[in-house]
């Protein structure tokens, strides 16, 4: 007698088509869009976690989350998305280091006791966080005073949060990085790199739902909002929470977003920078004629 051997992701594979996938984030309010591309690989979790939940058919499944509140923690944790690495998109970086940083540090010159303020909403596993504070150490080397950095890393997947705060990182994570900063910022291991302790100095690691709850209770100077609400959300959404994060950054502050992503909506006090489209100034000062000039 042969034996047919059938491969372990087969009885996860059949429970979850794309018509299912587009109910489970409809029901979250998501955006098909900004899974799409990704789909693959969250399908396969959120389908071993419907059969382990006893749930054959994704109408069975969303009356399980309807009821319990636990499985639906667990399933918003399985939609995450954390696919990132150190200065994902490099042109913004380029730009940070030479226009932006130095533009903030101008406007705190002679304050340099007020801690330069930062929110990375949706910080995912830090590398976005530690990029800034590898940045912030190279112009601090150029510069001749640095007010204190301070960052508030928020994510409402405490694993990913605890994996960020570690600061241990797969090969891949650094891929392309120049050998210097690998050689100056990171202690390599058998499975990667590990994040140098002096960069973990001002970093506020939180768990911090920002669909759910107000953003912290301080004004930023930057807030980085890069590749989760305005790609993984539908418009509703968008529409409420938006407005809600932009309010926590201060006039002439600045928000960057993803190299994909769009500001939702029009009548929004924001200017593009003419060097990133990335990056947007809040409001225009007095003295400026309307652009943002960084």
């Amino acid at each position: 007698m042969k034996i047919k051997f059938t491969h372990k992701n087969a009885r996860t594979d059949s429970c979850m088509d794309d018509e299912s996938f587009r109910k489970i984030l409809q029901f979250f309010s998501l955006s098909w869009p900004g899974y799409r591309k990704v789909r693959k690989a969250v399908k396969k979790r959120l389908a071993r976690h419907m059969l382990d939940c006893g749930c054959r058919k994704v109408g069975d499944y969303l009356l399980l989350l309807q009821e319990d509140p636990e499985a639906t923690k667990k399933t918003r944790n399985l939609l995450t998305v954390s696919i990132s690495r150190f200065f994902r998109d490099r042109r913004l970086w380029e730009v940070m280091g030479d226009c932006l940083i130095p533009k903030l540090l101008r406007e705190v010159d002679g304050n340099c006791q007020r801690p330069l303020r930062v929110w990375s909403a949706g910080c995912s596993c830090g590398e976005e966080v530690y990029s800034l504070r590898i940045l912030w150490d190279q112009v601090r080397k150029r510069s001749s005073a640095m007010p204190p950095l301070e960052v508030w890393a928020t994510d409402a997947n405490q694993g990913v949060l605890d994996r960020a705060r570690m600061g241990a990182y797969p090969r891949s994570s650094v891929k392309g990085l120049p050998s210097l900063l690998l050689q100056e910022y990171f202690v390599p291991n058998s499975k990667g790199f590990i994040i140098s302790d002096a960069l973990k100095d001002g970093i506020h690691w939180m768990k911090h739902d920002f669909i759910t709850e107000l953003p912290p209770g301080i004004t930023f100077d930057l807030i980085f909002l890069r590749n989760n609400l305005l790609t993984y959300y539908g418009q509703t959404l968008k529409a409420v929470v938006f407005p809600r994060i932009l309010e926590a950054l201060r006039p002439g502050g600045f928000l960057v977003i993803g190299g994909s992503e769009q500001i939702p909506g029009e009548q929004v006090p924001l200017r593009c920078c003419p060097k990133c489209e990335c990056i947007f100034e809040k409001g225009f000062r007095p003295e400026t004629d309307g652009t943002c000039n960084v």
